[in-house]
């Protein structure tokens, strides 16, 4: 290990205010701010909980997420009081779970992300495409507003279940997708805080203040999850997917009933929504660029062998300006250095993938939309200045399956449809914990001629 040579620049207490609440009202912005004028590292001190670091240089991303990734633990990271309800949500399923027990868990699931099990989910996708299509048609006999992110989200939500769950069970998916968006909303930084600080003043009173607006949402979820698992081991129905991994497993005693229900709250949290959000705001880049989705529609029209290279750097566009996961925390295990900087132990690190991808030094005019930015030759040496799907070993285990969900969706919705924008306006950016449009992605919908 070299020696810290080097003083990270550190927000001073004037400033910490400004940060402070920024990063609580709008955390894109004040992460911008933040790398804009301290540079590629700093820190902010916050008082009891310690320090958080700012990293935006491709270099120390690859240090924490790759080279010295052992040392960088997510699950620390994200046990941090304002991460509760998160945890409560996926318990120790694989996106907590660090270690030795991830490293299980991550065999026991790739198999379900090989190319054969991928492969094998294409006529359910399809099916559900074709009932899609046809309701889509029928709406938009000349056109019609549709609100695309919605469709998309419910969409994938059915193609996750059925896939994974099982083929022929209708399940409540706009309930489903109801709880998850209320459970999101109770749950984003802002509200938290607010109740933090509630608390706190109402402690000097004797007033105990419990915010339980996340749990709430997630009791009709759990009990929906507990049921259908009673289903699952009691041979209600022939179960897909994860659902048939695991049953294999729990009749071999390697899993129990709670492992079952972490593992399908973790897909129901990381297996849909990303792919979803990710297509929606592809179509949202394609309505406002009439001429590339011009381009794209010729191309899925005469392509051979279904290769689309100008849609696949529309989406690598898509997702380096609206990555679906912004920020990647993780807590420091032992002293480290990164570029003769001192990361001490418990030291909570922040990489957001947000600012990193409309980083100046790397991406010209990097606040616009421009798909030469996936040109071969203008991605030399950006393998740690994109990464929509994180790095190293904790990269997304479902990035393939995201891509090859892609690459069938979109062509198959551009054949049948054309898609522009409802006004001039661009979405204004909500970061959750899946970053969303503060309000939903709305598009003019007509038949393709």
């Amino acid at each position: 290990m070299s020696t810290a040579e080097k003083q990270i620049p550190t927000i001073t207490s004037t400033k910490l205010f400004k940060y402070g609440f920024g990063l609580v009202n709008n955390p894109l912005k004040a992460i911008s701010d933040i790398v804009d004028t301290y540079g590629d590292i700093a820190s902010l001190k916050i008082s009891k909980i310690g320090s958080i670091v700012f990293l935006n240089h491709p270099d120390y991303v690859k240090h924490v997420l790759k080279d010295n990734q052992d040392n960088y633990s997510r699950r620390k990271a994200v046990k941090q009081p304002s991460f509760s309800a998160l945890q409560d949500l996926l318990g120790n399923g694989i996106f907590m779970s660090d270690g030795e027990d991830w490293e299980q868990q991550h065999k026991m699931l790739r198999n379900l992300f090989s190319p054969t099990s991928i492969a094998s989910t294409l006529p359910i996708i399809e099916e559900e495409l074709a009932l899609l299509t046809k309701r889509w048609q029928q709406q938009v006999t000349k056109s019609a507003i549709i609100d695309v992110e919605q469709e998309m989200h419910l969409l994938m939500l059915r193609i996750m279940l059925r896939t994974h769950v099982c083929s022929n069970i209708v399940f409540p998916c706009s309930d489903i997708l109801a709880t998850l968006k209320s459970f999101m909303n109770a749950s984003n930084s802002k509200k938290i805080f607010l109740a933090q600080l509630k608390a706190f003043l109402l402690q000097p009173l004797g007033v105990k203040y419990h915010y339980n607006k996340p749990q709430q949402s997630l009791e009709w979820l759990m009990a929906f999850v507990d049921e259908l698992i009673e289903d699952l081991l009691q041979g209600a129905f022939v179960p897909n997917g994860l659902f048939a991994t695991m049953l294999i497993d729990y009749n071999s005693g390697t899993v129990t009933k709670q492992d079952i229900k972490d593992q399908l709250l973790n897909f129901l949290f990381a297996g849909f929504d990303t792919t979803s959000t990710g297509i929606t705001f592809t179509f949202y880049n394609l309505a406002a660029h009439q001429s590339i989705q011009e381009l794209v529609k010729e191309e899925i029209m005469y392509a051979p062998a279904k290769q689309f290279p100008i849609l696949e750097k529309v989406i690598k566009e898509t997702l380096r300006l609206y990555p679906p996961v912004w920020s990647y925390a993780r807590e420091a295990i032992a002293d480290d250095v990164i570029d003769g900087y001192q990361i001490p132990a418990k030291t909570l690190v922040l990489i957001s993938s947000y600012a990193l991808h409309r980083h100046k030094d790397f991406w010209q005019n990097a606040d616009a939309f421009n798909i030469d930015n996936f040109e071969k030759d203008n991605l030399k040496g950006k393998n740690f200045v994109y990464i929509p799907f994180g790095q190293g070993k904790r990269m997304c285990i479902g990035r393939a399956l995201a891509d090859y969900q892609m690459m069938i969706i979109i062509p198959h919705l551009l054949n049948s449809f054309h898609f522009a924008t409802v006004d001039d306006k661009k979405p204004i950016i909500n970061p959750n914990i899946i970053i969303k449009a503060t309000k939903s992605i709305k598009l003019q919908v007509s038949l393709a001629s």
